[in-house]
């Protein structure tokens, strides 16, 4: 990161490209949602068109898209953001914060690597000595803090899970207090009904791509995370997305709620068996030394957010 906050790399990695393509193509699913709704309502309903009976209509070109992308969460080897993948073991880049749970966690960890086979353990071998080509500071300058707290692993754990709460528990919050009022308010209006509900999952659909390609009002005003590399909830997308579905019943709403709540369960099953792959000081694939997404192209970082942001006197003079 230069003093602009920008990132160094200038080229656009493949992975951006691909979300980029991905956003314009949910922007226009939304758009022909949106022309259905006004023009033929008929067509948005699930219950008459999904399936084959009328051939390929447009409930089950969503209906495609929607499966796909939650089902792309649940292979390790799918080609989507470390901020999804890391949850898996194969990218976990140990950091030296793994001192801190003394000889039985690293006796435990050694014994998980002896499991994984040794495809696994070579992986691991490049990444470390790849890592140690591109060494990072953070490392060096709190070596002496890691090798005070050789038995602080229980304390890091609970550490780690307090860090996440403050970001997950706001948003779960906010996100059940505007669904419930965007309900009511089409409830009110008498627009509670699948036509509408598709169009609104369509708007989340195509709203996920906007913020992790421009811009995320959730990591700026809830989360304040970093970034989607250590995003908490980056495969909470999937049943966010569905959640307008349970305003339709049947098996198109059925379907995706389920395949979303798999992809759902299986995030937060990782996080608590395996939270040390979700946080940067104990997972060093996660710091941006190791970053090869670089999503951050047109959207900064948090901290690049804060450190452009205009500062009263008072917060100078703490810098």
């Amino acid at each position: 990161m230069n003093r602009n906050g920008r990132h160094p790399h200038t080229a656009a990695s493949a992975l951006f490209r691909s979300y980029v393509l991905q956003l314009a193509v949910r922007l226009a699913l939304l758009a022909w949602g949106v022309f259905l709704l006004a023009c033929d309502p008929a067509q948005l309903d699930p219950a008459s068109y999904f399936g084959f009976a009328h051939g390929l209509t447009f409930i089950d070109v969503v209906f495609a898209f929607s499966v796909v992308d939650a089902a792309t969460k649940l292979f390790p080897r799918a080609r989507i953001a470390m901020g999804s993948r890391k949850q898996y073991g194969r990218f976990h880049l140990p950091s030296l914060e793994l001192l801190r749970s003394g000889r039985a966690g690293l006796s435990a960890y050694l014994g998980e690597l002896r499991e994984e086979g040794a495809a696994a353990r070579d992986e691991l071998a490049t990444r470390l000595a790849d890592a140690a080509r591109r060494p990072d500071a953070a490392w060096i300058r709190d070596l002496p803090a890691y090798l005070d707290n050789l038995k602080a692993d229980a304390a890091l754990r609970a550490d780690i899970g307090r860090r996440r709460a403050r970001e997950v528990v706001p948003v779960a919050a906010f996100w059940i207090f505007a669904n419930v009022a965007v309900a009511m308010i089409l409830a009110a209006a008498g627009w509670l009904a699948p036509p509408a509900c598709v169009v609104w999952m369509l708007f989340y659909f195509a709203f996920d791509m906007v913020c992790v390609v421009l811009w995320c009002p959730l990591q700026v005003w809830l989360m304040k995370n970093r970034c989607c590399t250590t995003c908490q909830i980056f495969n909470w997308d999937a049943i966010m997305a569905a959640t307008p579905l349970l305003f339709v019943p049947g098996p198109f709403s059925w379907i995706i709620i389920g395949l979303a709540l798999v992809v759902f369960v299986r995030w937060e099953a990782a996080f608590l068996r395996h939270p040390e792959r979700f946080d940067e000081r104990t997972n060093a694939a996660l710091r941006c030394a190791s970053c090869t997404d670089k999503l951050c192209r047109i959207r900064k970082p948090y901290d690049a957010l804060r450190r452009d942001a205009p500062r009263d006197d008072a917060a100078r003079a703490r810098r």
